[in-house]
């Protein structure tokens, strides 16, 4: 798995998906392999899909399980978008 590059305390972009969508900051607290744990303001159901944005880092995640401060995910895709480089036309 590639890494992440955060800090505690990180803030995030936290975009929760599908059903009941909405958009609100977070923090991020913990990351233990494919896991991350959050402090958000946000109520999140477990088994929703969420997307977190920071410094470049786009993050696809499941919630795992809730907490009264926060909540755990499993992280499915990440994506450094500053390490994307992107060219102009077709090349054959």
């Amino acid at each position: 798995m590639r890494e992440l590059n955060w800090k505690p305390e990180q803030s995030v972009e936290l975009s929760v998906l599908g059903n009941g969508a909405c958009t609100g900051a977070a923090r991020i607290l913990e990351l233990s392999g494919k896991r991350m744990r959050l402090g958000a303001g946000l109520t999140v159901a477990t088994g929703a899909a969420v997307r977190l944005e920071w410094d470049g880092h786009i993050v696809l995640g499941e919630v795992l399980t809730t907490e009264p401060s926060g909540f755990w995910i499993e992280i499915h895709h990440m994506l450094d978008t500053a390490a994307l480089t992107w060219q102009q036309g077709w090349q054959r």
